[in-house]
């Protein structure tokens, strides 16, 4: 049985017509989700310590203790500033120590009735 070559069938079907060879399709691109995931967070604004406010805070604290006429009105010009470049609860806090020091203080009460004063009687050197 070696080396034999066998002889297949012959069938007996009707040839069929030729077929027109298929155009090739370009590959279909991947589309854009249209809801996207972020999947970095985006990049957050440099952030800045209220050095304004913290200064208000700080003068008007220790004005309420010592130093009354120097500290509290620079704890004033502070809290306005520190208002200006948006740290207002810092602002708050700042100025309204500084005011409840100054109303608190007896030497700027004394200054108060003398500027008052002198403007009251400077009729007389005029």
């Amino acid at each position: 049985m070696t080396n034999s070559v066998i002889q297949l069938p012959k069938s007996v079907t009707a040839p069929t017509a030729p077929v027109a060879p298929v155009p090739a399709v370009a590959p279909v691109q991947p589309q854009a989700p249209i809801i996207t995931v972020a999947t970095t967070a985006p990049p957050a604004a440099h952030w800045q310590p209220p050095i304004l406010g913290s200064l208000a805070v700080i003068f008007g604290v220790a004005s309420l203790f010592t130093g009354t006429l120097v500290l509290a009105p620079l704890a004033l010009v502070l809290a306005a500033t520190a208002g200006i470049f948006r740290q207002i609860s810092w602002a708050v806090i700042g100025g309204a120590s500084a005011i409840v020091a100054l109303a608190t203080s007896k030497y700027f009460w004394a200054l108060m009735g003398l500027a008052w004063l002198i403007n009251r009687v400077s009729w007389l050197w005029s």
